[in-house]
This record gives C-alpha cells, sequence and structure tokens, in this order.
C-alpha cells in the first residue's frame, strides 16, 4: 500500500463530498473492504443489533398503518404511507436478507410486502384518543429513535456488508427526521428553533 500522498491540506478545499470522503479516504477505505464477505455468521453484537432492529421496524409497519387508519388530514396519512414505503419496508427487508443469508430464523414473520397496504385498503378510524398533531411529532421523535438506533447497529457491526446496511438504514430515517420537522413547522404543529444571531 502506498500511502505517500501530495494533495493539498486544506479541508476546504475537499469537504462537503458523498460521504465526507477525502483525497485520504483511501486508506481507511482498504481496510473497510478487507472486512467484506469476511464469515457468513453474525458475531453476538450483530445479531443483537440486527434481530432487534429486525423488531423495531416489524412492529413500525404495523404503527404505520394504524395512524393511517386513525389519522383525519389525507395529507398525513399519505405522508405516513410514502414513509412506510421509503422507510419501514426497506429497512426491514435490509435486515431480513441479513439474517436469511446467515441461515437465522427471523425473529417475527417478514411483513414488509404483506403489510404494505394502501390508504384506501386500510380504511379509517374513529378513536379520539390521539389527534394529527400528537401523531405527527411522534413521528419527528421516532425517526430520531431510529437514528440513533441504526447509528448504535452499525457500531456493533464489524462486517463490512452489516455496517453498511445500518448506515442505509439511518440514511433514510435521517432525511425523513429533517422532512417531518419541516412538514410539521409548515403545519403548525411545532415551533420553529429560535435562531442564535452571531456576535
Amino acid at each position: 500500500m502506498n500511502y505517500e500522498y501530495t494533495y493539498d491540506f486544506n479541508p476546504l478545499k475537499y469537504i462537503g463530498n458523498e460521504e465526507g470522503l477525502t483525497p485520504y479516504s483511501d486508506f481507511p477505505l482498504q481496510w473497510i473492504q478487507s472486512q467484506q464477505s469476511i464469515r457468513p455468521t453474525l458475531s453476538a453484537s450483530e445479531y443483537y443489533a440486527v434481530t432487534q432492529g429486525y423488531l423495531r421496524e416489524w412492529v413500525c409497519m404495523a404503527q404505520c398503518n394504524m395512524y393511517i387508519q386513525i389519522a383525519q388530514d389525507p395529507f398525513i396519512k399519505k405522508a405516513i404511507e410514502i414513509y412506510r414505503q421509503d422507510v419501514c419496508e426497506p429497512n426491514l427487508t435490509e435486515l431480513m436478507v441479513i439474517l436469511k443469508n446467515g441461515g437465522y430464523k427471523l425473529p417475527a414473520e417478514y411483513n414488509a410486502i404483506s403489510a404494505s397496504k394502501s390508504i384506501q385498503e386500510l380504511g379509517n378510524i374513529q378513536t379520539g384518543v390521539i389527534n394529527d398533531q400528537q401523531i405527527f411529532i411522534g413521528f419527528i421523535f421516532s425517526t430520531m429513535g431510529f437514528m440513533n438506533l441504526w447509528n448504535m447497529g452499525a457500531a456493533h457491526s464489524f462486517r463490512t456488508e452489516v455496517r453498511n446496511a445500518f448506515v442505509r438504514n439511518y440514511h433514510r430515517a435521517n432525511r425523513w427526521h429533517l422532512a417531518f420537522h419541516a412538514m410539521g413547522e409548515q403545519m403548525g404543529f411545532i415551533q420553529p428553533q429560535p435562531e442564535i444571531q452571531p456576535r
């Protein structure tokens, strides 16, 4: 391996790149690549992270469907349906594939396809126990929780392909956390963050 670098040392010239890559990233990337497909099995920490993440998304499928049924605003129903399709279904599938490829039994029946029901299929339910504002704010906190969950999963994974799956799951939760926050502000469900003026 050649570690002689002749790049400009000014970091202002290479910040902002995808995934934070710099001209020096080939050094750790070689080591990361060396951990690709090193074994078919999961370590104890990987197995815990994958199964717990799987169960959390398995539950989230049902939660999303329940909130679609209960929400009154058609925009909120549609946003939750798109969220389920963009986040819950692929996140659960990422973890299902890891478990299946390793020969492990799924901790619960895979439901990313069977529970992927449309707004029309799910219909409407009147409960009177939660309103649209509470539902929407709940998604802001749940996506933040998912970001922490997937970050933890990545940190406990030492097979590159397992870690990368958690990172992809993180990116999905990350974009929706900010999206829910922006939508919540626009709908008047939450107040904008106060600005700190420079001195």
